[in-house]
């Protein structure tokens, strides 16, 4: 067995106590060939083109069980025609773009792509500046506690006491998705009553500055999206003023390119 593969393994074993996940539902890979989502939806790293998507993904849920983040949800109704299926709400929670990609491995029907498990092949959107004026690095504001606070009510993984402290707790026997979580939110209490840098300071891409900076403008700063970034969402959960978006399927040069922003 390779290491990367051994890696990846052991992690997924970590974040869920189970072995090789999906074998057993794929039997159950069916084809609907006219599925289409109502408006573009961010998928989970890896993930096929849309209507190959529609087709592969089972609704099983095991990307989401083995996601450390937290970050995979399956639609609701509201979903439409691919109700059940695997999507990211990036202001409930981003995606952080864990080094295994546990994710990939657990997907029984290649929805999610096992040889995109690779950052250099991720590419679920593009984030761009939606609110400029919203932007509390352009206004010199400060981070409010509620901005932090918001991210500690949907981390999931917190006791009744961290959560109602708003303070995270190191313990010698968190399992490794609790860890991952709570450096999230170390991390983030240091902006505290701080000026904002958050987007471009906790950018999960492995070398941050190509994905996204901050840069001057009218006497402030304000968010720079880079040819790098991958539309993970995560500058879109921990921004504490909506500044950012993303646009699922999309990448830097084919909206950027056009000017948008």
């Amino acid at each position: 067995m390779k290491q990367d593969d051994k890696k990846r393994r052991d992690f997924i074993k970590q974040m869920t106590g189970l072995g090789i996940l999906g074998l057993a539902c794929g039997a159950g890979i069916y084809f609907a060939p006219e599925l289409k989502a109502s408006s573009p939806i961010l998928r989970p790293p890896g993930a096929v083109k849309e209507e190959d998507f529609l087709k592969l993904c089972i609704k099983c849920g095991q990307c989401l069980q083995v996601c450390p983040y937290d970050s995979i949800e399956l639609e609701d109704i509201d979903g439409g025609a691919s109700v059940g299926m695997a999507f990211i709400d990036p202001r409930k929670r981003g995606c952080y773009l864990c080094e295994a990609f546990p994710c990939m491995l657990a997907c029984p029907t290649g929805a999610l792509d096992h040889e995109h498990d690779n950052i250099k092949y991720v590419q679920m959107g593009i984030a761009v500046v939606a609110d400029m004026n919203a932007c509390l690095a352009l206004t010199n504001k400060p981070v409010p506690n509620s901005a932090v606070d918001r991210i500690y009510e949907h981390t999931k993984v917190l006791t009744a006491e961290e959560q109602h402290n708003k303070k995270v707790v190191l313990r010698g026997d968190d399992k490794e998705k609790v860890k991952l979580q709570k450096k999230v939110l170390e991390d983030l209490d240091k902006f505290r009553d701080q000026p904002c840098t958050i987007c471009a300071s906790l950018c999960p891409y492995p070398t941050p500055e190509d994905a996204i900076g901050m840069v001057k403008k009218d006497g402030g700063l304000l968010p720079e999206i880079r040819e790098a970034c991958v539309g993970c969402g995560a500058c879109i959960e921990l921004c504490p003023t909506n500044v950012l978006k993303v646009i699922p399927r999309e990448d830097y040069l084919s909206v950027y390119k056009k000017g948008q922003q």
